[in-house]
């Protein structure tokens, strides 16, 4: 490591609330200062990570509600079986599959307006950012396909997504001196679950723009409400203590290869930073050694959101342009709710 500045690499499968914790530890390794992950504005002050609301984890389930739990629950399990046994997606001209990790990649990055994903947001009621980036993914890769393969697929095509989701209890960033504490109620190393979220295709010229976002708000308020992501990291623990590392490893390798793309979405600083006296104008994050032929990454930082566009370029040679469709996929759905208006 040079003074001034500070590479962090971290396990592929690391879920990146723990990248942004080591991101704050720099403070430890910068000499003569007191921190050095600062807010751009005020330097004296740790940047602010806006945290989910969890007011619903306050109020009382009812009977009903556990009901429909239960009833996601053992749904979405089953399917999660299935797809690690055999089922798997419908080759396209973005599938990849065994071997892919090893293949030589290309990336591309897409970039959002936070404002113009808000505006997209507050069509539809009690929608999330999340919901708005689920809902750009899909029409962003109908559009691609569209291009790609202009009559090679049926409306409703089913292409599954990867997401990992964090389990740890503790939300936001913690301080790492605090984690390493005996008493801290924080485990070290990876703790995720895994949801399977499908998108389904439809020619970009037949549809609402928004219907892509009321899609994918119901599927995800689904997903949110039964317990798929804890007990897959359950499953997935349970053979590992039984069947040992080797069968753990090559279950956990199947799932990307009977999937088709893999997502995640961290939630960065609200204020520009810097970092030993230097401004940061971006974060970014990327992930390798999958078999996905597309791999998507977003971290929002400062008003706007960089999403990177990973591929495997023998299978997609052309991510910026994938990465546009996700970008265009964006401002249509914004242009139609000021249409609205």
């Amino acid at each position: 490591m040079k003074h001034g500045r500070r590479q962090v690499q971290t396990h592929p499968f690391l879920d990146r609330i723990k990248l942004m914790e080591t991101t704050n530890s720099m403070e430890y390794w910068w000499p003569h200062t007191t921190h050095t992950y600062w807010k751009l504005q005020d330097p004296n002050s740790l940047p602010t990570i806006s945290l989910p609301n969890n007011n619903n984890k306050s109020q009382r389930r009812n009977l009903w509600s556990i009901l429909i739990a239960l009833y996601f629950s053992f749904i979405y399990v089953i399917q999660f079986i299935l797809r690690v046994l055999w089922i798997r997606d419908r080759k396209t001209a973005i599938t990849g599959g065994e071997g892919v990790d090893l293949w030589p990649r290309k990336i591309a990055t897409a970039t959002f307006s936070l404002e113009h994903m808000k505006t997209v947001k507050n069509a539809v009621p009690n929608a999330t950012i999340n919901d708005v980036l689920f809902a750009v993914i899909s029409s962003g890769i109908s559009r691609y396909l569209d291009f790609r393969e202009p009559n090679g697929l049926q409306d409703g095509v089913q292409l599954t997504g990867l997401a990992m989701v964090n389990l740890r209890k503790q939300p936001g960033l913690q301080e790492l001196s605090n984690l390493m504490k005996s008493n801290s109620g924080a485990k070290w190393g990876n703790k995720f679950g895994l949801f399977l979220l499908p998108i389904y295709y439809h020619r970009s010229n037949s549809s609402d723009p928004l219907e892509y976002l009321k899609r994918a708000k119901v599927m995800i308020d689904r997903k949110k409400r039964s317990l798929e992501a804890h007990l897959s990291y359950k499953i997935g623990d349970l053979v590992m203590s039984t069947l040992g590392p080797k069968f753990a490893s090559l279950l956990n390798y199947r799932i990307p290869c009977n999937t088709t793309f893999t997502i995640s979405n961290v939630v960065g600083p609200q204020e520009e930073i810097m970092i030993g006296g230097n401004p940061i104008t971006f974060l970014r994050a990327n992930n390798s050694a999958l078999p996905h032929a597309l791999v998507l990454n977003m971290v929002s930082y400062a008003g706007k959101a960089d999403m990177q566009v990973q591929v495997a370029k023998d299978i997609i040679p052309d991510p910026e342009f994938l990465a546009k469709c996700f970008e265009d996929a964006l401002l249509e759905m914004k242009e139609q709710v000021t249409t609205k208006i």
